[in-house]
């Protein structure tokens, strides 16, 4: 079904000043039979750019984008853009760049804007990837003490002119495609009109295969068999006996470094500080495999893989940092965490004693006002609120306190300028925000890379989402990295947090565990 009409694209180009103009096809799934179950064939079509950004529970929209048509990638103040090479099969540096990244990916994104058209999913074509806590260096002076061992880019992001879109409300694919029309009028405008129409045609049939390999007998009976697995194991897992394990701080020091945090506290310095520590393990899996188990083990509304050919990010956060839709600003901050019950009467009373608990309720409301804050910044003002405050939502291994923040963006303000006023999440770093990510830096040994950044979309209308990154794999060379922390608050029991950390990080090496087979062959 088409979307927008040869009619749409003329007022388009007689009314806005637009480069790039979308043409969008609507097509109808099966139920059930909405996304692939798996995503083999599409990663086999996709470049070694691509990223998926996958609504698991409770989000409306997933975003495919396999093919950019250009990428930048930055470390501290210099930045690459890279162009795809047909000749030669990879990618090609068209220009290097250096100053502050804000500035360098406002002047990449500032060639490209197209309209948003009614009625169409909040993403229809722009960038989709990932900026790194370590960003916070260019928005902040924050002292440089920990290591950089990983190397990782401080940001990634691919730029896409053909996007499938999947609603899960709906039940209906969108295969959108964005075509460059700068100067172009009359017959050039038209055949652009019937290249991307054509283009979106090529594109339904891609996602008919997809679906339609995934849910073979072999494919299914493969579900099946994963399902049945999961289900006999219950998702149990010991992570401080795994083989292999290391992390960057052992139990004494996290647990010494607790008790400083404490001190800070008591000196008045902070409120909370999020201590977090980095466990790593060799693995055979391949980022793909870990992205299937990953979204079984552990659906979150922000799941998402970032592939790139040095490394891949494999996500299931549940955290919203930010969304801007249409002048609209929201922000779901999490804090405060129990462990999933293993009876239903065991689930209820960890709900129970997570929302009697002062310290989950204390560090919630201040997590929430320094949210609040941070809006405050870029929102039109006397527009903040609280719609929602402290609901209990559920995930795989664990339970964890929530609550909506919500504003209206002021005037002369962009997409860009809310990340930059709400980076990083207040619910990672702890409050007041300069004064904890100082001390994270004396006390966590190594970079957090990508670690508590975020994971999103910006649109060519300049809308966005992005998530943060916590419940993340980062993969790079043959190596799993993850990392999880606790908030740390006067009266936190040194051992509990230390437990804490690795208990966020279950669901992830379990997945982990799944890809590689151990114990059975799947």
């Amino acid at each position: 079904m088409e979307v927008i009409a040869w009619e749409q694209w003329k007022r388009w180009s007689k009314e806005g000043d637009f480069t790039l103009l979308p043409y969008i096809r609507k097509i109808g799934a099966e139920p059930g039979a909405l996304l692939p179950a798996f995503w083999d064939k599409a990663w086999e079509d996709a470049s070694a750019h691509a990223c998926l950004l996958e609504s698991g529970k409770g989000g409306r929209y997933s975003f495919v984008g396999l093919k950019p048509v250009s990428v930048i990638e930055g470390k501290g103040g210099r930045a690459r853009v890279l162009e795809p090479n047909a000749a030669e099969g990879g990618w090609t540096e068209t220009r290097a760049e250096e100053g502050a990244p804000l500035k360098l990916l406002r002047e990449w994104l500032r060639p490209w804007t197209g309209p948003r058209p009614a009625g169409v999913p909040d993403c229809i074509g722009g960038v989709l990837g990932f900026w790194s806590y370590d960003i916070v260096r260019s928005l902040e002076k924050l002292p440089v003490l920990a290591e950089d061992d990983l190397g990782l880019p401080d940001y990634v992001f691919q730029r896409f002119e053909e996007l499938w879109i999947a609603d899960h409300v709906e039940n209906v694919i969108y295969c959108a495609v964005h075509a460059q029309v700068k100067d172009a009028r009359g017959e050039l405008l038209e055949r652009q009109f019937d290249l991307a129409r054509q283009r979106t045609l090529e594109m339904e049939r891609q996602w008919t295969s997809w679906v339609s390999a995934s849910r073979s007998v072999m494919q299914t009976e493969r579900h099946t068999r994963m399902l049945e697995r999961m289900e006999r194991d219950q998702l149990q897992i010991d992570v401080e006996s795994l083989p292999g394990l290391s992390t960057s701080m052992s139990r004494a020091a996290y647990e010494t470094a607790v008790r400083r945090i404490q001190h800070y506290i008591g000196q008045g310095d902070v409120f909370q500080v999020n201590l977090a520590m980095r466990q790593s393990k060799s693995t055979n899996a391949k980022p793909e495999t870990l992205y299937e188990w990953l979204r079984l083990v552990n659906p979150s509304p922000y799941m998402g893989m970032l592939r790139t050919p040095s490394f891949a990010l494999v996500s299931a956060s549940p955290e919203l940092l930010v969304k801007l839709d249409e002048g609209r600003l929201s922000t779901r901050p999490i804090a405060g965490t129990r462990r999933r019950g293993r009876s239903a009467e065991e689930d209820r009373a960890m709900e129970e004693e997570l929302l009697l608990s002062e310290k989950e309720r204390a560090e919630h409301v201040m997590l929430v006002d320094l949210e609040r804050n941070d809006l405050g910044r870029v929102a039109a003002y006397g527009t903040v609120k609280v719609p929602e405050l402290m609901t209990v939502e559920r995930y795989s291994h664990v339970m964890h306190l929530v609550s909506q923040v919500e504003a209206k963006l002021a005037a002369g303000k962009d997409a860009l300028d809310v990340l930059a006023a709400v980076f990083p999440g207040g619910t990672i770093t702890g409050a007041p925000k300069v004064r904890t990510m100082e001390i994270i830096e004396e006390l966590e040994p190594t970079r957090r890379g990508p670690y508590t950044g975020s994971m999103g979309w910006i649109d060519y209308s300049g809308n966005m989402e992005f998530n943060i990154i916590i419940r993340t794999i980062a993969v790079q060379d043959g190596i799993c990295h993850i990392q999880a922390g606790a908030g740390i608050v006067i009266d936190s029991e040194p051992e509990r947090e230390f437990h804490e950390s690795l208990n966020k990080a279950k669901a992830l090496w379990k997945a982990v565990q799944y890809s590689e087979g151990q114990g059975e062959s799947i």
